[in-house]
Parts: structure tokens; sequence; C-alpha cells
């Protein structure tokens, strides 16, 4: 059996490179709407080929419950997530999002009853101090304000599923199973978001971006779910978050962004936060 930790930090180099993806297409003109639209053709096609690779997949009422809502909470995330790429920079607006591990951590804490140990205590405020330094850090733009507010709702969104994921997982749903559930559910909402926002068209930089993200996205949520059969959600999901330091580092070294002295604190402290959460 490979370790969930493993698993976790795959998940977090997949999900790391998905938000770079992210930040280029968004530079590009890629719009939000269309481009998860396209995005979540890759991912259902990517489970498909889970549930071939696996030869079975097993679909229950709570898969079904569960997968709905994930799939809700993750495109109304994401997509607001996407928007506010457009109004900060990726090594800034990644490293809140991502944060939302806190969210995940301290529900559950509190409703799973996994150890409150030392180190996720630590963690906790370690990663609150984060918030506060990576937000002020854009006071320096004159779009910061709405940016961390969309920020903030995005990340509680983002939050709250990580708990979902765990609960199902606990209640006897299959990874492969949810995966299914919650893609059908997510190209649903993201063609009727798309149809609403003007004609589906195509565009050569949402079809060259879009689909990787959709492959990347399918493959972190499956390791993220084998993680979640035997670990912690506080301690699985925190790791996962960490793939901002991907983002970020790969944002510095192509685009050259430049990192004020409170981002480089806010990253520091959070890749401690989530170090803490792994503390016995």
């Amino acid at each position: 059996m490979v370790s969930p930790v493993i698993l976790a930090v795959l998940s977090m180099l997949a999900t790391g490179f998905t938000d770079f993806i992210y930040k280029r297409a968004r530079v590009k003109g890629a719009a939000p709407a269309l481009f998860l639209l396209y995005q979540s053709i890759s991912f259902n096609a990517t489970n498909m080929a889970f549930v071939v690779y696996s030869g079975s997949v097993n679909i229950t009422l709570v898969t079904i419950i569960f997968g709905a809502s994930c799939a809700s909470l993750v495109y109304l995330s994401v997509y607001i997530f996407l928007k506010s790429l457009g109004l900060g920079q990726a090594s800034t607006n990644v490293p809140i999002f991502r944060l939302s591990f806190i969210i995940t951590a301290v529900l559950a804490l509190l409703f799973l009853h996994e150890s409150a140990t030392f180190g996720r205590m630590l963690a906790v405020g370690l990663a609150a101090l984060s918030i506060l330094t990576l937000s002020s850090s854009f006071r320096s733009s004159p779009t910061s304000f709405t940016a961390v507010l969309q920020l903030a709702f995005a990340t509680s969104a983002y939050g709250l599923f990580g708990v979902l994921y765990k609960i199902a997982i606990t209640m006897g749903s299959s990874p492969v199973g949810i995966l299914v559930v919650q893609g059908m559910f997510f190209i649903t909402y993201a063609f009727l978001a798309a149809k609403r926002e003007g004609p589906i068209v195509k565009s050569r930089r949402i079809l060259v971006h879009a689909p990787i993200c959709g492959i990347l996205f399918s493959s972190s949520y499956l390791l993220l779910l084998e993680s979640l059969k035997h670990g912690d959600v506080s301690v699985s999901f925190s790791i996962v978050q960490l793939s901002f330091i991907v983002t970020s580092f790969l944002a510095m070294l192509v685009w050259r962004e430049e990192i004020q002295v409170r981002s480089v604190l806010g990253i520091i402290l959070a890749v401690l936060a989530v170090l803490s959460f792994s503390y016995p």
C-alpha cells in the first residue's frame, strides 16, 4: 500500500502545475466560464480512462449526493479563483486560495474527531498569520480589496469541499465513483455558465490549456481520494495545498513576477503551517 503522504505529495505536484496553467491561460485572455467547460470535457474523459483501467465503477446514492455537492463547491470556488487571477499576481492569489486547508482542518478536528495535536493547533495559528500577511500585500494594488473578498469566499468553499471528500470515502464511496459523479455535475454547471455568458466557440488559447488542466485535475483528485482512504483529511488536504509553492516558483521563473517581502514571509509561514499539520 502506498503511503497516504506520498499520494498527497503527488496530488500536490499535479495541483501546482494546474494553478500555473490557470494563470497562464488567464494572461492569454481565456474566459473563465468557457475555459472550465473545455476543462470539464477533458476531466470527464480522464475519469472514464480511470474507469476502464479499474474495470468497473460503483456508484451508490451516497456517492451521487456527495459527488454532486463536491462538484458544486469545486465549480463555484474554481470559477471565482480563475476570475481573481485577473486581479493580481499568481504568486499571491494562489497561496491565499490554497490556504483553504485551514477550513478543512478545523472542520475535520471539530466534526470528524481527528486528533487535535500540538502540531495541528500550531498550524492553524501559522496559517492564519500567513493569510493576514499575504492579504496585506494586496494593498499595493487598486483592485486588492475586490481580489481578497473573492478569494476569501472561494477559499471557504474549497475548504468545505475537502471535508466532504473525506466523509464520502468514510461512508464507503469509491474514489473513481466520486470522480465520475463529480465530473458529470461539473460539466453540467460549466455548460450552463458558459452558455449564459455567450456563444460557445473554439478558442486556441483555451484548447491549448484547458485539456491539460482537466487531466491534471482529475489525476490530482484521484490521488487525494486514495490518500484519504487511510489518512486524515487535515493532513492530506493540507499537503496538497502546498501546491502553491510549485505555482509560485514557476511564476517567478517564467514570468519574473516581483515578490514582495511580505509575500515571501506569507509563503514561508504557510509552508511551516503545512509541515506543522503533519507533526505528531
